[in-house]
């Protein structure tokens, strides 16, 4: 098993000031899922390839190593 968590974080504003809700997954392919996006689309969101589109403009993934 990896050892590494996605947290979504999920705003009401294009701004992002303003936090909504706060999820964690075991696996990108679950946020995407969630997300109701290819798993390729948020990948490349996540590493800055593409710019948000759609939902992606209102949030942010974070990625973090567990123990």
């Amino acid at each position: 098993m990896r050892n590494i968590k996605w947290l979504l974080f999920l705003f009401e504003d294009k701004e992002k000031t303003q936090l909504y809700k706060i999820l964690d997954f075991n696996t990108m392919k679950d946020l995407s899922y969630v997300l109701g996006m290819k798993n390729q689309v948020v990948s490349n969101y996540f590493h800055n390839l593409i710019k948000p589109r759609e939902v992606l403009n209102y949030c942010y993934i974070y990625q973090f190593k567990i123990n």
